[in-house]
């Protein structure tokens, strides 16, 4: 039985797309990069492997082997993204500091586009953090997102691939329209991404995992706009998403958008129920402050 590599998965993956070389690759390596890897003349990095496979919305199968110093400075990332999840922002500051240094220092590799990306991004997130103008922090994002994306237009996403990194970058800037009260912006951005998401990347392990973020973003504005229907329908949507593939994370903040708006369409005793559990699954896992925001909530509607 023959076997892929690497290099015939991403291939293969591409012409079946009929996408170009640059297509994939532009922003996380040259083309001639990326035709060696088809070819089997060179091993990717995890970085750049991990890129180009979102962006061909194809399931990650290998153990990839890492270096040393390739492995710290994955775990430095982790460390960022479950200090951004846990909104501790300080410590992502010195987190981002200290992977700048570390990149800045391997004097034996290229400075990847993706990797200046991510750290701007981060960065964004503090300043907002920190009190910063969403104007600015708007700026930063902008300017994050067409480092690899560069026909973003602020609202419409044109491209045809996107990594998870893409992806996350595309969700705050929805979310800082909103914040601004732009909400059309902001639906037409998130409402691109989740219609890009059902079409290329939800059996990708790591992108889909944005899905039910966007989807809990997405109900929120709705059942404070009105709409509380289209809203019941995709918090239902974006729940049925969450128990099937496991993607947990977001599950209980769906749940309080969708008793939100049973509790709008009059459906209290239902809304109720459903609030009682988003309570306790926050409870459970120790997120208290979440806990009580579904609690004020639920007395909004004198549940």
């Amino acid at each position: 039985m023959g076997c892929y590599t690497i290099g015939e998965l991403i291939r293969d993956a591409r012409e079946r797309q009929q996408l170009s070389q640059e297509d994939v690759c532009f922003g996380i390596c040259m083309s001639s990069t990326l035709s060696r890897i088809e070819n089997g003349q060179q091993v990717p990095g995890r970085k750049i492997l991990e890129g180009l496979i979102q962006r061909l919305g194809i399931e990650w199968m290998f153990d990839v082997s890492m270096s040393r110093k390739e492995g710290e400075k994955y775990e430095l990332e982790q460390k960022m993204i479950r200090c951004i999840g846990k909104k501790e922002y300080s410590r992502a500051g010195r987190l981002a500091d200290e992977l700048e240094e570390r990149l800045k220092a391997d004097s034996n590799r290229e400075f990847l586009k993706m990797e200046e990306q991510y750290l701007l991004f981060v960065r964004a997130m503090i300043q907002m953090d920190q009190g910063k103008s969403l104007k600015k922090v708007l700026e930063q994002l902008l300017k994050a997102i067409r480092m690899t994306v560069p026909d973003f237009d602020g609202i419409h996403i044109q491209t045809r691939l996107l990594t998870c990194q893409e992806i996350s970058i595309l969700n705050s800037i929805g979310c800082i329209y909103h914040a601004q009260g732009n909400l059309w912006d902001a639906l037409q951005v998130l409402i691109d991404l989740k219609e890009y998401m059902e079409n290329h990347t939800l059996n990708g392990q790591r992108t889909s995992e944005k899905y039910p973020m966007i989807i809990q973003n997405l109900s929120f504005w709705m059942v404070q706009e009105g709409y509380y229907r289209d809203a019941l329908e995709l918090c239902q949507k974006g729940i049925e998403y969450c128990i099937e593939y496991g993607k947990m994370h977001t599950f209980p903040m769906l749940l309080c958008n969708k008793a939100c708006a049973l509790a709008e369409l009059g459906q209290i005793e239902m809304s109720k129920e459903i609030f009682y559990q988003s309570t306790a699954i926050f409870e459970a896992v120790g997120q208290q402050d979440s806990a009580e925001q579904v609690r004020i909530y639920a007395r909004s509607y004198g549940i």
